[in-house]
Parts: C-alpha cells; sequence; structure tokens
C-alpha cells in the first residue's frame, strides 16, 4: 500500500508491485532445468501453446511433488486445469486478472464435478514474475495474488492455511478441500527450494481425496481402499524427493521415522519404495522446513540465504499425511472432508465453505 498525496491509503496493483519488486539480475541462473525452460517462457516470441508446453515439460521431470509430475502428464487418471495470466494481462489492472481467474476457476469445478479435472494452477508468466528476489517485495506480491484467486478470503493473511473446494458429482454432489501453494524460481537453494519452479509465479492447487474418489467414480480402481494406497505411495514418494536442480541442496522435506510397534504393524502395505523412504517410516506425519499447507510463509518467502544450513532452520516435524485413510471423520475435525466429501447443494458449486486455520509448529496443532 502507498499513502497517496492527499493522504489517502491506496492499494497497489499487481502491475504497479511488480514494476518496483526486488529483482535478480536477467542472467541468473535458478539451475540449468529451470534456465531452460525459461529460455522459452520468458521468450516474447514464443506462442502460449510453447510455452504452455516448456512448463508441462519442466513439471514433467523436475517437480518433486510425484502428483504434478503425473498430472503434468496425464497420468494415473490426473488431469490438472491451467489459468495462464501473462504481464500484458497483468498491464490491464487487478479486475481483468481477478476475472479471468474466476472465470477459469469456475470451468475448472464443473470439470471436476464431472471427475475429468483435479489439480488447478495459476500461472503468472513473465520476466517481472521470473525474476523475483526473495524478500517483501516478493512476500506482498505472493499475497497480492493469492487475493486476485481467492476472493472470497481477501485480504490474505500471511502464515495461513487456505483451502480451496473441489466439488465431485457421484450419486450426489459433494466437495473436497485442495491445498493451496504458492511457487517461484528464485527458491532456487533456499530452504524454500523445493517450491522451485520456472516462468513466474504459480498458485497450486491439489486435492488427493477428490482424485482418489474420481478414479473409484471412473471405475479406475476398484475401491477407495485401493484409490486410498494409490495416494499414499505417491506421497511417500514426493516427501524427500526435493533437492532437484542442484547437487549440494538436499530435499526440504524428508521422512518420520515410526516407533510405534502398533503404528508400524499398521500401515498400508505398499510396492517397494525408493531409497530416501525408510523402512521404518511414518504414514502419520513428515517434516520439513515449512508448512507444507501454508499459502503465503512469511520466513522462507523473504529469507534469500543460498544453501541455508538446514540443521539451524526451523524444523516443521508434525507435518500430518493421516488423512490418507478411508476413515470417516466428524464435521470438526481437521481431516474432514478431505477424503470423504462435504454434501452440497447444486447452487453451491462454485462455494468455498472452508475456513482458514493459523499455522502452529507443534504437535497438535500443526497439521
Amino acid at each position: 500500500m502507498l499513502l497517496s498525496a492527499n493522504g489517502i491509503l491506496e492499494v497497489s496493483s499487481l502491475n504497479d508491485l511488480l514494476d518496483r519488486a526486488e529483482k535478480h539480475a536477467p542472467d541468473t541462473s535458478y539451475g540449468d532445468d529451470i534456465d531452460t525452460a525459461n529460455a522459452v517462457l520468458l521468450d516474447p516470441q514464443k506462442s502460449h501453446e510453447e510455452r504452455h508446453a516448456a512448463f508441462l515439460a519442466w513439471a514433467s521431470r523436475h517437480q518433486p511433488c510425484l502428483f504434478g509430475r503425473l498430472g503434468s502428464r496425464e497420468m494415473q487418471g490426473i488431469c490438472i486445469d491451467m489459468c495462464w495470466i501473462d504481464e500484458d494481462e497483468i498491464a490491464l489492472g487487478d479486475d481483468f486478472v481477478s476475472r479471468k481467474i474466476q472465470r477459469t476457476r469456475q470451468e475448472w469445478k464443473e470439470r471436476a464435478a464431472a471427475g475429468i479435472a483435479h489439480g488447478f494452477l495459476i500461472m503468472f508468466n513473465g520476466p517481472r514474475l521470473a525474476r523475483l528476489k526473495p524478500g517483501t517485495d516478493l512476500l506482498e506480491i505472493c499475497e497480492k495474488i493469492a487475493n486476485l484467486y481467492l476472493v472470497e478470503h481477501a485480504p490474505i493473511k500471511r502464515d495461513v492455511i487456505y483451502t480451496e473446494s473441489v466439488p465431485l458429482r457421484g450419486s450426489s454432489l459433494s466437495v473436497f478441500k485442495a491445498g493451496i501453494n504458492i511457487f517461484y524460481p528464485s527458491a532456487h537453494r533456499t530452504r524454500n527450494h523445493d517450491r522451485r519452479i520456472p516462468g513466474g509465479l504459480v498458485i497450486s492447487v491439489n486435492s488427493p481425496g477428490h482424485w482418489a474418489n474420481s478414479l473409484v467414480m471412473r471405475g479406475l480402481v476398484p475401491s477407495l481402499d485401493d484409490a486410498v494406497t494409490k495416494v499414499m505411495e505417491i506421497t511417500l514418494r514426493s516427501i524427500g524427493n526435493g533437492g532437484i536442480g542442484h547437487d549440494s541442496m538436499p530435499s526440504v522435506s524428508w521422512h518420520n521415522v515410526e516407533n510405534d510397534p502398533d503404528c508400524l504393524a499398521q500401515r498400508r502395505k505398499l510396492s517397494k519404495l525408493p531409497h530416501y523412504v525408510p523402512d521404518n517410516h511414518s504414514q502419520r506425519a513428515y517434516s520439513a522446513l515449512y508448512h507444507t499447507d501454508v499459502l503465503v510463509p512469511t520466513d522462507v518467502t523473504i529469507d534469500g540465504t543460498i544453501d541455508p544450513d538446514i540443521a539451524a532452520c526451523e524444523h516443521w516435524r508434525h507435518l500430518i499425511i493421516d488423512y490418507i485413510s478411508v476413515q470417516e471423520q466428524a464435521h470438526d475435525h481437521i481431516n474432514y472432508a478431505l477424503f470423504h466429501g462435504h454434501p452440497i447443494p447444486d447452487e453451491a458449486l462454485y462455494h468455498n465453505p472452508w475456513s482458514p486455520r493459523r499455522a502452529v509448529n507443534s504437535p497438535r496443532n500443526e497439521a
């Protein structure tokens, strides 16, 4: 926000924020994989189709989250819809950008209700976006794009968990909770490294529970229990799969070990897992350098420290995955509507009923 000449507080547009934000030099490297993708994504002579294809090609190989990798190739029944915003559109003003996002968001929810779309990406693409430095300018821009998307929750608060609602029409219409995150190139080699992405800023929305239920609805798996097993395996393969793009950068998420014999015995039986998943891994919680469900995390967004001392960073050790389950939960439970949908009437198809909650780094409240 800026104070005008007559003393009135004015809200800066995304375009204005980008103009005055601190940026890296054009020759800054974000790793060979992102640099290669950016050669297409930041080339004004390339068509939208070429840029879109370059982004999906990168995601299919270099995205740590395997849901994103599979979705970029439309494998295992995962389909991702995308809203693409370039800098020419940003120059048309916040109202234009938000209207485009809301229109595409509604179209995605219609396809999600039919079980043919699951994830949703909003790409803010362009050189000014792709070269933003970690810092308070980037943090403010993350808040701005979140406000243009989650209009029902604006103004967005930092360090808060927001969830999207994703509809699915089976025998009746219901909605599932979906996590929302922001990715950007300059996360490279910082403690937010696993949120690096080429081309600009990306808002990513993902609901494993919606995907699991859609697999059953489409007859791609015999039961929800089978679908939940698939989700658990993909999740375990995604945790600890970071550090991509630089040899010295470790994953900024990792597996917890399970010491409770009863919990070990109750784990889902899975096929052979990669080397970074320990034999005694937990299927209840994992750890990371940030809360992976927070939309706009302050500390990791403003901290541009390259190759940080992982041991000295804050560790979030109780990030739950016990919601990946066929067990139904009460309406007030933290895991409600993650794998069993919340029933809604048809007129609530586009409505997002989920309240935000603040992330707390503690075993009881962190999720």
